[in-house]
């Protein structure tokens, strides 16, 4: 059995993640494990049993810090036959005002130990890698960035649909939203495009009421398939996100899964990840010029994509599981 090691709110992105690996591996080899500090003493894990840890600090603890987590690990060790760990994040960083400023070297030992702790790891970028590499050595691991959890698209239709789509949390689309700012409803509208905004309400009732004044077609939260629906064939999926980070992000992975031409609004533009700005995405609400380019960048990113899938993590990390129990019976 595999321990999948997830936060215990059932909810956000590394939750949705766990459960599309759950379903792509099977559920009878599979387990989510819902950890907390109070729920550590139900745990069992069997001597044959691997366990996956989904880490991300902020999902543990409320500051981003679970020594818990740490010290429960350490003391299970000696009796968990093969653990990995995915480190969604590593660590926080902010001015000295902040409290990520303050707790960053505590953050940064959790992931450091934890990296030593481990058989195998995988993680989502290659900055994140060089970090990880000093601390786990020469062990079996993997850069993938993560997978898209509203599905994949097997085939693309011939002709785009005049379709923007804003798709995520309510705090990720509040960020799109404003950093685009009255430029992107200029664009949709000279270029006739419906924008589709898809996810929990926004608070900001100002913003909201900007939204209802430019025609913007407010979907709430749906579903899995639903969400598969209005991307299949969307020309463009506007995202604000820092660029370097950007192959973390699970909703600039679900515009690539489906061949949309992603608008990603960054302060910089650093290449990482093998992605390449006007390449596999555009840093800015595009011109006429710019919108010939958007089938193709599509095309781009889904390509980019591909290999790091949700089939492509599920096979990973089986393979890495099977390697060690084999070299466990050597």
């Amino acid at each position: 059995m595999i321990h999948l090691i997830v936060p215990p709110d059932q909810s956000g992105g590394v939750y949705d993640f766990s459960c599309r690996l759950q379903e792509s591996i099977g559920q009878d080899a599979v387990q989510l494990v819902h950890l907390s500090k109070e729920s550590t003493a139900d745990w069992k894990v069997d001597k044959d049993d691997t366990v996956v840890l989904q880490m991300s600090g902020y999902g543990y603890a409320r500051r981003g810090a679970p020594l818990w987590l740490l010290r429960e690990l350490e003391a299970r060790r000696n009796d968990i036959k093969t653990l990995g760990i995915y480190f969604h994040e590593l660590y926080a960083f902010g001015p000295p005002w902040s409290s990520s400023f303050w707790l960053s070297p505590v953050q940064r030992h959790i992931a450091s130990r934890l990296a030593e702790l481990s058989d195998f790891w995988m993680t989502n970028r290659e900055g994140s890698a060089q970090w990880l590499r000093r601390y786990a050595g020469d062990k079996p691991h993997a850069v993938l960035p993560v997978f898209s959890n509203v599905g994949e698209s097997i085939k693309l239709p011939a002709i785009g649909l005049p379709r923007i789509v804003v798709f995520g949390s309510a705090g990720l689309r509040q960020a799109s939203y404003q950093a685009a700012g009255d430029e992107l409803f200029s664009w949709a509208k000279s270029a006739s495009l419906e924008i589709h905004d898809i996810g929990p309400p926004i608070a900001d009732t100002q913003l909201d009421e900007i939204l209802c004044a430019n025609g913007v077609i407010q979907h709430g939260r749906l579903d899995e398939r639903e969400v598969g629906s209005l991307m299949e064939g969307a020309q463009f999926g506007l995202l604000a996100y820092p660029a370097e980070y950007v192959a973390k992000s699970s909703v600039f992975a679900a515009y690539c899964a489906h061949g949309i031409c992603p608008v990603v609004i960054s302060k910089n533009y650093v290449q990482a990840d093998g992605l390449v700005a006007d390449n596999h995405y555009l840093t800015e609400v595009p011109d006429a010029k710019a919108m010939l380019s958007a089938p193709n960048i599509g095309l781009a990113a889904r390509e980019w994509y591909r290999p790091h899938n949700l089939e492509s993590h599920a096979t990973m990390l089986l393979n890495y599981i099977g390697a060690k129990t084999m070299a466990g019976r050597c």
